[in-house]
This record gives structure tokens, C-alpha cells and sequence, in this order.
């Protein structure tokens, strides 16, 4: 689903995203507290209770070596060992943060993806979000949900919008309907036009 999309009975191809692929996060990392030497982990990605990905890690003073198993169609199983090394940019009130650099075009990453035979970056794996394939209206569509979702609601759109949250400021609950009003309706708006859903004009 990630190769094609349709648009009027039209096949149209498209960039994979990167939910398509493993990825591993540096920021991740740091939070989880293994961005030391020696530090060691172990990743692993289920689909349907069964193992389909496996990522092994160590850290070293200015690189981290990782050993990536994942389960092909015909259960045999692909090893990826690699190692990524590290760069540093000093912060604005003290202290360095800490980059991947992709393997391939040297650029400071936080994310790396798995790609054939190595991890590299979004650019060099050809990936595009999610989002970047959307159509205009499944974009505002999205918006009004995720506000929806935000107030405490589900994010189902034909459901009423969720009453103004304890914790928040009128002027804040206000500021959001309105903008979940303006995407709800600018979503159904671009819907007519796309499907022919809008009468048109009587002569």
C-alpha cells in the first residue's frame, strides 16, 4: 500500500514511507539512557505475535555496532552488522547533542531506517513521511482529528466536539474549535470538488 495510491480509478506510484521500514532513533536512545560506552540493548518488532525484526547493540566512545536480523517472505532470515558513528553539535545553554551520521552521505541524522543492507538515512533510503502522500483533504481531515483527539474526544468526526477539557483556558478551548470547524469544513469542501459531489450551478 505504501508503493501506490488511487486517485479516480488511477494507479499512481509513490514513495515508500518511513512506516514501511525499521528505523532506530537516537533521541530514543538518549531518553532510555544508552548513549554511554559499553551500554548494551536489544530491539525487537512483532507482527501478529511473531518476530520479524531483531536489532542487537553496543555502544563504544564514538560509534555504536549493531547486529539486525529481520525474517524474510521465505522465513529465512537476513544479518545486517554495521557500525554508525556519532556527531556532536553543542547546545544552546550548555552541553552537546548527540547525531547519527548517515553511512552513506555523512549528514547528522536523528534517524536511521533499514535499507537492503545497511541503516542510512531518510534521503539516502528514498522514504517520504506518511503525510507527504495525503491528499489535500486527508490532511485537514487529519487536523481536525488529531484537535478532536486533543480536547479528549476519539477523533471521530461525525461525533460532536468534545466539551471544553478541565485543564484548559477558554480562550485556548475557543481557538481550537474554531480551527477544527475551519479544517472539518475545508476537508468536505475539497471532498465535493475531488468526487463531484458539488451541484452544479443551473443555467
Amino acid at each position: 500500500m505504501d508503493r501506490y495510491r488511487y486517485r479516480l480509478g488511477k494507479k499512481l506510484s509513490v514513495k515508500k514511507t518511513t512506516g514501511s521500514k525499521h528505523g532506530i532513533d537516537i533521541r530514543k536512545l538518549k531518553k532510555e539512557g544508552y548513549l554511554r560506552p559499553n551500554a548494551v540493548g536489544v530491539d525487537t518488532w512483532t507482527q501478529y505475535g511473531k518476530t520479524i525484526a531483531t536489532l542487537h547493540f553496543r555502544m563504544g566512545e564514538d560509534c555504536m555496532i549493531l547486529i539486525y536480523r529481520r525474517r524474510l517472505k521465505n522465513d529465512l532470515w537476513e544479518t545486517i552488522q554495521q557500525a554508525v558513528f556519532f556527531a556532536w553539535t553543542p547546545c544552546t545553554y550548555g552541553g552537546k547533542r548527540t547525531w547519527f551520521l548517515c553511512p552513506q552521505c555523512k549528514k547528522r541524522v536523528a534517524l536511521l531506517y533499514a535499507d537492503k543492507k545497511q541503516f542510512l538515512c531518510r534521503h539516502c533510503c528514498n522514504l517520504t513521511y506518511a503525510s507527504q502522500n495525503q491528499q489535500p483533504y486527508e490532511r485537514l481531515m487529519e487536523k481536525a482529528r488529531a484537535i478532536r483527539r486533543r480536547l479528549g474526544g476519539s477523533g471521530y468526526l461525525p461525533e460532536y466536539i468534545p466539551e471544553k477539557p478541565k485543564y484548559m483556558h477558554w480562550k485556548t478551548y475557543i481557538r481550537l474549535q474554531e480551527r477544527e470547524d475551519q479544517a472539518h469544513r475545508s476537508c468536505l469542501l475539497l471532498m465535493a470538488e475531488q468526487f463531484g459531489m458539488r451541484k452544479k450551478p443551473s443555467v
